[in-house]
């Protein structure tokens, strides 16, 4: 007798065949998996272009770690290292360590090609676009409505990507080259402008995270309901970040 094929939603599927079929979803996304990005910004004026974009409306980074943190109120140990990531996301120096927040970070980035202080709080304080309302708007929002299993699995789409062997390859490949650009672009302070760059990459704080979402999937995401409301974030959180 044939096998039959398991299916989200109606069978319960393994750790493995759970992380197997997301990047099943994964792999069949237009632009899915992304070993390689479309063309980078090279100049001063396009890299500064697109900061100016990406702080419009403000950094969203906190509301929705903090939203996981409060969210999970059963159990300890994964409360504790949501606790730690989002210590990692809104600044370590708030408890002494060396590393301020990624939204920090993002500025000096920002700074280091010519936006101002005052610049980027103006963008900050201004109105996201209609866009980044719609799909960040949703993703905030699914932080107080989905069980806390499935928000932490929803970080398989964008940190999670980071499991990918291609992928990793890709970003250590990117620090270098990003270094070179910005050695020819005469960048003041490089090591300034890339801690941020360097925070998301294999060999910085993401790559605990990685590993903390990938654990928490396996071990929490566990039932066949849980499972399929996963995979319908995680197609969504795909549609986000495709954007």
């Amino acid at each position: 007798m044939a096998a039959v094929a398991k299916e989200f939603g109606r069978d319960l599927l393994s750790p493995d065949e759970l992380m197997d079929e997301l990047e099943v979803v994964r792999a069949g996304y237009p632009g899915g998996v992304r070993p390689e990005r479309g063309r980078k910004a090279n100049t001063i004026e396009e890299i500064a272009a697109g900061k100016r974009r990406s702080h419009r409306g403000g950094d969203g980074n906190h509301r929705f770690e903090g939203e996981r943190y409060l969210n999970i109120r059963d159990n300890k140990d994964a409360r504790r290292f949501q606790l730690r990531k989002l210590i990692d996301e809104g600044g370590q120096d708030s408890v002494g360590g060396p590393v301020p927040s990624h939204p920090t970070l993002a500025k000096w980035h920002s700074m280091e090609f010519g936006l101002t202080e005052e610049e980027i709080h103006r963008l900050e304080m201004g109105d996201p676009s209609p866009e980044q309302l719609t799909y960040q708007g949703w993703y905030y929002g699914m932080h107080r409505t989905e069980p806390w299993p499935v928000l932490l699995g929803s970080a398989l789409v964008g940190e999670g990507e980071k499991r990918l062997p291609e992928v990793r390859e890709r970003q250590i490949r990117d620090l270098d080259e990003t270094r070179e650009l910005y050695q020819e672009l005469g960048i003041k302070d490089i090591d300034r402008a890339m801690k941020g760059q360097i925070e998301h990459s294999p060999i910085g704080a993401d790559d605990d995270h990685v590993v903390f979402g990938e654990n928490m999937t396996r071990e929490h995401v566990n039932t066949p309901e849980l499972q399929e409301r996963l995979r319908k974030v995680f197609i969504l959180r795909l549609h986000q970040a495709r954007a």
